[in-house]
């Protein structure tokens, strides 16, 4: 089944559905946007000059639980197998790819104080993320810092069924009191503009902010979603030359493979 999953002439009548074998799609960019197994594998494949594709498996221990690393070092010592993290291939692919770059740099002065503002954009889509910067970051051993994620409704034009335009506006007022910090507004996971199924068939589909609800505050899968979403973002603190950070967060949660671009969370403080 997985050989025929992996065949690029393969039709989808040639696999009978639902099947045995859970299909999963990389990101385009692989762990320098997602740090995920699903990318690691699809990377691994791409570097060995082999079909960009992968099998995924869960090793476990005689008891039935998952194995962790130490169980796995002594499974690969046993197998004479070789052993990596994704954090070990993002460092191995920063050495000679990148895919966000500076576009455009400025300056903005709003009602909390003075920004510098650098413009990003990557190789993977046209979408272009905003970084404001005030006050001297180098100076800082622990820069506070707030990643956005894009939300029209909210963000833009202040609607009140989600909390994004006091984020931000939270976030930058707290920045400048503190005398330097970084707000990075990222397009690439945001939600931009919800757009809900009709109520009746043949009515237009309802525009509408995400609400409090949304995904990335409430499943397991949009906490998930959030977690690994980090390569883009943390792209944008390393090129600002940041190492250790306070994080402005209302969801606390662990950033997969954040150290292997060389960044240090000391700290995740609510927005408030």
């Amino acid at each position: 089944t997985i050989q025929v999953a992996m065949d690029p002439n393969t039709r989808p009548h040639d696999l009978a559905r639902p099947g045995h074998v859970f299909p999963l799609r990389a990101r385009k960019g692989g762990v320098l946007v997602r740090a995920g197994q699903t990318e690691a594998a699809v990377d691994l494949a791409r570097l060995a000059g082999l079909r960009p594709g992968g099998v995924i498996c869960e090793v476990m221990n005689d008891d039935g639980t998952m194995a962790r690393v130490p169980q796995l070092e002594k499974f690969c010592a046993e197998h004479g197998l070789k052993m990596i993290s994704v954090a070990d291939l993002i460092r191995y692919r920063l050495q000679t790819e990148r895919f966000v770059r500076r576009q455009a740099e400025g300056r903005l002065v709003n009602e909390f104080g003075e920004f510098h503002t650098i413009a990003y954009s990557t190789t993977i889509n046209p979408e272009i993320h905003l970084a404001l910067v005030h006050g001297d970051i180098a100076a800082r051993d622990a820069v506070t810092v707030r990643m956005q994620t894009h939300c029209a409704l909210g963000a833009i034009f202040g609607s009140r069924e989600c909390d994004c335009a006091n984020l931000v506006r939270t976030s930058l007022r707290r920045i400048v009191s503190e005398g330097a910090g970084v707000l990075v507004y990222l397009h690439e996971s945001g939600s931009g503009l919800h757009m809900k199924p009709p109520e009746e068939e043949g009515a237009p589909r309802r525009l509408v902010s995400h609400g409090r609800t949304f995904r990335h505050y409430t499943t397991p899968d949009g906490q998930r979603l959030l977690q690994y979403e980090s390569g883009i973002g943390a792209q944008i603190l390393s090129d600002l030359g940041l190492r250790r950070v306070r994080l402005l967060t209302n969801h606390p949660r662990k950033i997969v493979g954040l150290e292997a671009f060389g960044i240090e969370i000391v700290e995740q403080a609510p927005v408030k």
